[in-house]
């Protein structure tokens, strides 16, 4: 008889079965380690935070009626904008859209992190002769390897709730390297928006924001209304986790 076909373990099953139910286990706590909640590594977890306090320094929009990242935000005037970044020359197109101020495209280096960034930004003139500010902004940033972009979408809309004086709705939905949020404020004075998309390129990850504002409302300038519960935190928001 086969020495290894004929071993039977203390408990009177095979070796050969034993041997694969251990191997079963280490497979099932394999995929559990691998899964999106597992705890990062030590480096990665401090990446990722760096990353957040990194995403959310910067001018934030007066009386809190825009969401910011970085510094920038919907609503900011161009020259303010133009100033915070070191990167190539803009590239501009012009519009003849009513209100239009044009927009522009920017390879930039913000913060104290030189993270590199590239802007789509559009650009209005709220009244005749006013100086252009931005209506929307589109931020692209490929994501050190290190920084799980996943977790950091989770926290930067826990963070973006509290950045603005009114919040709507916040759905969001988070998956295996991908995640996409849409978040913003429906009543008020002004209609402000964020959407934040997390997917996986070429082997790393890249978060994608855009950052936009409504035109002023003058009906609702003199009386702005407040979720329910006084702050961010009781506005509607869901969550779905893709299978």
């Amino acid at each position: 008889m086969n020495a290894l076909g004929g071993a039977r373990s203390k408990f009177g099953l095979p070796l050969v079965v034993a041997i694969g139910f251990a191997t079963s286990g280490c497979q099932e706590r394999a995929r559990a380690t691998s899964s999106e909640d597992a705890p990062l590594a030590t480096q990665d977890s401090m990446a990722t935070a760096a990353e957040v306090r990194a995403s959310l320094t910067g001018d934030v929009a007066p009386k809190k009626q825009s969401y910011s990242y970085r510094g920038l935000y919907a609503g900011m005037a161009r020259d303010q904008l133009e100033r915070i970044g070191a990167g190539k020359p803009a590239t501009c197109a012009t519009s003849t859209a009513p209100a239009s101020a044009g927009s522009c495209t920017y390879d930039v280096v913000i913060g104290p992190d030189s993270a590199r960034l590239h802007l789509d930004v559009s650009y209005v003139r709220e009244a005749p002769g006013a100086a252009p500010i931005a209506r929307e902004i589109s931020v692209s940033r490929d994501l050190p390897l290190n920084v799980d972009g996943v977790r950091l979408a989770r926290e930067l809309s826990d963070a973006f709730e509290q950045q603005t004086a009114l919040l709507d709705r916040r759905d969001a939905s988070y998956g295996h390297h991908e995640a996409h949020v849409r978040m913003g404020t429906l009543n008020g004075a002004r209609q402000n928006f964020v959407e934040l998309t997390v997917v996986h390129k070429a082997g790393r990850e890249v978060l994608t924001l855009t950052l936009s504002r409504g035109a002023p409302d003058s009906k609702k300038t003199n009386n702005v209304a407040k979720p329910s519960g006084g702050d961010a935190r009781g506005a509607t928001a869901t969550a779905t986790n893709p299978a």
